[in-house]
């Protein structure tokens, strides 16, 4: 199957100090995704992207949120946090029926993304999928937030990301309350799923309904069932478990600029006949971690096969999701 370009025709809005269109970014799949982890509210380094070398911090509003982070001061992060400057991803052409929001999903939760700054953006490949942004601050978020179940995701994809609910951000500045890691947030989603034997019948559900996707050209089903599913990633090197991923010197196995990932051990043992070391994780999981510059290679050299551009992995955390 192949990996379309996006589409074409972005608008681009005109500027002003509250609202304008990102900058030479790249096309990519239109509309709204929810977002991040389920949990009362979680936050970085533990749970960040991969500190690869594509992220910096852009201005001294994230040089104070990594540095509140690192020292483990929680009340001061979110103390930054509610007086920030915040960018707020919008699609820049409104559906007929209203304002559409960007949002990402995790664990059967909608989160709703900003950032920092238009670099964070850029990190998180959400200026792909948005296009724009709208400049808000905390206060104005709190006040005008659009449904009561959504949560707040802060520079999701960057090592000073945050995962909370909305009204938690005030509590936690105070120092009411002491929130997880998003690392231990997503790690606790992830010992659910094994505990609740929902991996065996993710592997085999995704097989099947992969095969039916690709051979139809579907790849809005393709990635559906992808961001639904729990994957192989073979490994440089064996590991004890998906934990793995949130160690510094995690064993990445990369052929050429991509990594192969599979949707099922029989994959695996189909393109690898003498499998090499791997683990099983939850696909939204994996693309939260994903090396930054790194290609994906789902079941290469399969019918079910597709490659994904490195610029698109994290992207498609912020698939679109028709129902809202």
């Amino acid at each position: 199957m192949t990996w379309p370009t996006g589409p074409d025709g972005w608008a681009t809005p005109p500027a002003s100090p509250r609202s304008a269109a990102v900058p030479g970014q790249p096309d990519g799949p239109a509309g709204g995704a929810p977002a991040g982890p389920a949990g009362e509210a979680a936050t970085g380094p533990a749970g960040g992207a991969p500190t690869g070398p594509a992220w910096a911090p852009a201005n001294p509003t994230e040089q104070a949120l990594a540095e509140a982070l690192a020292s483990g001061d929680q009340a001061n992060y979110f103390r930054i946090l509610s007086n920030a400057e915040l960018y707020l991803p919008q699609f820049l052409t409104a559906p007929p029926e209203g304002q559409q929001f960007v949002t990402v999903n995790m664990f059967g939760q909608t989160f709703l993304p900003v950032f920092t700054s238009i670099e964070a953006m850029v990190v998180a490949q959400v200026s792909a999928v948005a296009g724009g942004y709208v400049l808000t601050t905390y206060p104005e978020l709190r006040r005008k937030w659009p449904m009561p179940q959504w949560r707040l995701a802060v520079n999701p994809g960057t090592p000073i990301d945050a995962y909370v609910e909305i009204g938690a951000v005030e509590r936690a500045a105070l120092g009411e309350l002491a929130l997880p890691t998003a690392g231990e947030l997503i790690l606790d989603a992830a010992a659910e799923e094994a505990a609740t034997g929902a991996l065996p019948a993710v592997e085999v559900d995704a097989d099947e309904a992969l095969a039916d996707a690709a051979s139809q050209g579907d790849i809005d089903g393709y990635v559906r069932i992808l961001l639904d599913s729990v994957v192989v990633l073979p490994t440089a090197r064996p590991v004890p478990d998906a934990s793995a991923l949130f160690e510094p010197d995690f064993p990445w196995r990369v052929t050429g600029s991509s990594i192969e990932v599979f949707t099922s051990t029989a994959a695996l043992q189909r393109a690898h006949p003498v499998p090499p070391p791997s683990i099983r994780v939850s696909f939204p999981i994996l693309l939260v971690r994903w090396p930054e510059g790194r290609g994906m290679s789902v079941n290469p050299g399969s019918a079910t096969g597709v490659e994904i551009p490195a610029d698109q992995v994290r992207m498609l955390l912020l698939w679109a999701d028709e129902d809202l």
